[in-house]
């Protein structure tokens, strides 16, 4: 398909990724960049084709990949803005707009691209705990993004492919960034959510192990090293004592790496396109893969190398 092509030429080539976004088609009434058409036609057409949403994925994420200057103008439309500017429609809004839909492929798809704005991108991650969206017309109340993110894992409602992005999304946004740590924790019921999930008994159903072994890498991010934070109910060593004490630690261990046993994992793995024939198969992307595999053992090491023991001490659970 001519959209992979396109991907493939503008991956890792600033220039080349420059020149996509400001382009303007001059045969509709509405002179809108090339960008902003493909993202609209990725989120809000759902008669188009799924390989032709997918194909508009990939080409997103090769324009975003080592693309600061195009990822920072996408987050600046996230960011609270002036009304004038707020009433526009904006690459920004079309991600929130497919994060949140009900669409399937709309959702999945918005969370990777989300995902990709911030991979390995401190500053922009601390851009992103200023995003707030309105939850209602009259926009009197607000939540932030993240705040979104975990009533979206919480809503039964939430289909698998929605869970799926959303947790890739968070991961992303905490590795190594301790301040997307807290502001997970801030969240009430947030940490125990993720519990609830890796504890739930051995199932035969892939889908919902996928999602415990996400949820035990989200709460596993929380621990290294670089997250670490003095507070002591948020650091390293809290976080060990209540996987401890809460989850046990093989029974985390082991549902951590239910992920490194997936076959959409390894396919994920192996190169950045992506070659879904059905929408069922939108599970990992390559990034995602790449981050797991970076960190998985990490995660691991902290909890084999370094002894846990077990107090009668009192605790204070995160919520």
């Amino acid at each position: 398909m001519i959209i992979n092509t396109i991907g493939d030429i503008i991956r890792g080539n600033t220039e080349n990724q420059r020149v996509l976004g400001p382009i303007k088609k001059t045969i509709v009434k509405v002179h809108k960049p090339t960008l902003f058409n493909l993202i609209y036609t990725m989120v809000a057409d759902k008669k188009k084709l799924f390989q032709l949403r997918i194909s508009i994925l990939y080409c997103l994420q090769c324009y975003l990949y080592k693309n600061d200057f195009g990822k920072l103008m996408i987050i600046q439309t996230l960011l609270p803005q002036t009304e004038n500017v707020a009433n526009q429609t904006t690459l920004g809004h079309l991600l929130i707009s497919g994060y949140l839909s009900n669409d399937n492929v709309a959702s999945w798809c918005s969370g990777i691209a989300l995902a990709h704005l911030i991979n390995s991108n401190l500053e922009y991650k601390h851009e992103l705990l200023k995003v707030v969206i309105a939850v209602n017309q009259s926009q009197t109340n607000i939540k932030t993004l993240m705040e979104i993110s975990i009533d979206l894992l919480q809503n039964l409602s939430s289909s698998f492919h929605k869970r799926i992005a959303t947790l890739i999304f968070l991961c992303t946004w905490l590795s190594n960034c301790s301040l997307a740590v807290q502001a997970l924790i801030s969240i009430e019921n947030s940490i125990s959510y993720l519990i609830s999930q890796i504890c739930i008994e051995s199932s035969t159903n892939e889908r919902e192990l996928l999602i415990q072994s996400l949820c035990s890498f989200a709460l596993g991010l929380c621990l290294l090293p670089s997250n670490n934070n003095p507070i002591q109910s948020y650091s390293t060593e809290s976080f060990k004592q209540l996987i401890n004490k809460r989850i046990g630690i093989n029974l985390f261990q082991e549902k951590l790496r239910i992920i490194s046993k997936s076959e959409f994992y390894i396919k994920a793995l192996e190169k950045p396109q992506l070659k879904f024939l059905v929408s069922n198969e939108m599970i990992f992307d390559h990034e995602f893969a790449h981050l797991y595999e970076t960190l998985q053992s990490s995660i691991s090491n902290i909890l084999i190398k370094q002894e846990i023991i077990s107090t009668d001490n009192s605790f204070i659970v995160p919520t």
